[in-house]
C-alpha cells in the first residue's frame, strides 16, 4: 500500500492497494475515508463511517483498450487535477490521447470533447 497524493474531495490521502476482482489482480486507488464492506445482502457498500467516495480501479478504461490506469497517472491526476492517457481504437489499430479528470460519481471521467494538442511519450 502506498500514498499517491491528496483526495480531490476531502484532502485525505489517496492510497493504492492490490486487490483481486473477478479473478484478476488489479490496483484500487481510494481515499482513506472511502471504506467499503459487504452488507447483509452481499452488496459492496460504503461503511457508516465513510466520509468520502473517491475510488478508482486501475482497469477503469479497459473498454477503450487501456489495460491499466497506472499509479504514475493517478499521481499526475491528483497533482494537476487532470492527466493525459493513451487509449486505443478497436483491435488496437489506432491510438489517441485524452484528458482524464476526477469525477464524483465514477471516480474518473474522460474529457471526450477536449483535444490533446501534443503527443505524450
Amino acid at each position: 500500500m502506498s500514498i499517491l497524493g491528496k483526495c480531490p474531495y476531502c484532502e485525505a490521502n489517496v492510497i493504492s492497494k492490490k486487490i483481486t476482482a473477478q479473478g484478476k489482480q488489479i490496483k484500487l486507488y481510494s481515499c482513506e475515508n472511502a471504506k467499503k464492506e459487504y452488507d447483509d445482502s452481499e452488496q459492496y457498500v460504503f461503511t457508516a463511517d465513510s466520509t468520502c467516495t473517491f475510488r478508482v480501479y486501475s482497469n477503469a478504461f479497459l473498454k477503450w483498450n487501456k489495460r491499466s490506469f497506472s499509479e504514475y497517472e493517478m499521481k499526475k491526476l491528483l497533482q494537476n487535477e487532470q492527466t493525459i492517457i493513451r487509449l486505443h481504437g478497436r483491435k488496437g489499430t489506432r491510438e489517441y490521447f485524452k484528458y482524464v479528470i476526477a469525477d464524483k460519481e465514477y471516480g474518473v471521467s474522460i474529457l471526450w470533447d477536449e483535444e490533446v494538442e501534443e503527443k505524450v511519450s
